[in-house]
């Protein structure tokens, strides 16, 4: 902590009389002689005066000043010369801004006719392509409407393969009768089960047909219709019911077999055999 100054100690009565004494030799205040209140009157009036002639323009430099900008007047033949000149740039501006305007509306429109006269070009040179395009636009109501008796041709110009028309019409499948007892296919011994459904009921791969979709079952054989795909069918029983395998056409060296539900077409199991020779 900083000490705190102490205070003068209070004066006597002897040292207060004497202050008394010495304030009354004194006197009062005095009036200021009139010479010098003279003098600081023309002080003040010079310092006025001075700030007054030299104060700053509006830009804050005096005109007398190096930087000071310089004021030239115009005669009324320059004037008219600088309006003029406005006026023409104000004019060429919006002239260009039109000719920008009209310039993207033609390009537009030009586009818009290359395309059209492109497209008559192209159907002039090529009127089958041009028929394809007004086939492959047309709605499914106008397929449908169709002719069912025409022939259908596949992506290649052919006449379509019968797999595909029975796929795409939902067609069921031929039965046909065998004599052979309906075989069971296990869940747990899947693979083992097909392998010897394809080597039992498949002819070799170079023989058979798979163009069409046939249903080798039992007389007896009960199972809901369903379009099954394209390949050759044989009924089972998989998991105590009845189902189908469908032996696909086979790729290279393997061949596709899936196990389908009755009367859904479902694929219950899918495993991929070696072909049969």
């Amino acid at each position: 902590m900083t000490d705190t100054p102490e205070h003068d100690p209070p004066l006597s009565p002897a040292q207060e009389a004497a202050v008394r004494r010495a304030l009354a030799e004194a006197g009062g205040p005095e009036p200021m002689p009139d010479e010098v209140a003279g003098r600081l009157d023309a002080v003040i009036a010079g310092l006025s005066a001075e700030r007054t002639g030299s104060a700053l323009p509006p830009g804050g430099v005096p005109e007398n000043h190096p930087e000071a900008p310089a004021v030239i007047p115009l005669d009324p033949a320059a004037r008219r010369r600088r309006t003029r000149a406005r006026v023409l740039l104000g004019a060429a501006a919006a002239v260009a801004v039109v000719a920008v305007g009209i310039g993207i509306a033609n390009d537009h429109g030009v586009g818009a006719d290359d395309s059209a006269a492109t497209a008559d070009q192209l159907s002039e040179k090529d009127p089958a392509r041009s028929a394809e395009g007004a086939g492959s636009a047309a709605s499914p109501d106008a397929v449908q409407d169709a002719d069912p008796s025409a022939p259908a041709y596949g992506s290649d110009g052919d006449l379509g393969s019968t797999s595909t028309l029975e796929s795409q019409a939902g067609a069921a499948p031929r039965r046909v009768p065998t004599d052979e007892p309906l075989r069971t296919v296990r869940v747990d011994r899947l693979r083992e089960d097909l392998m010897a459904l394809q080597r039992v009921t498949l002819p070799p791969a170079a023989a058979a047909d798979y163009t069409g979709t046939t249903l080798a079952v039992p007389p007896d054989f009960l199972c809901a219709e369903a379009s099954y795909g394209p390949g050759r069918l044989v009924g089972v029983r998989y998991d105590g019911k009845p189902a189908v395998v469908a032996f696909r056409a086979p790729v290279g060296s393997t061949q596709e077999a899936e196990v389908l539900a009755c009367g859904t077409g479902d694929v219950l199991r899918s495993m991929t055999l070696a072909t049969q020779d």
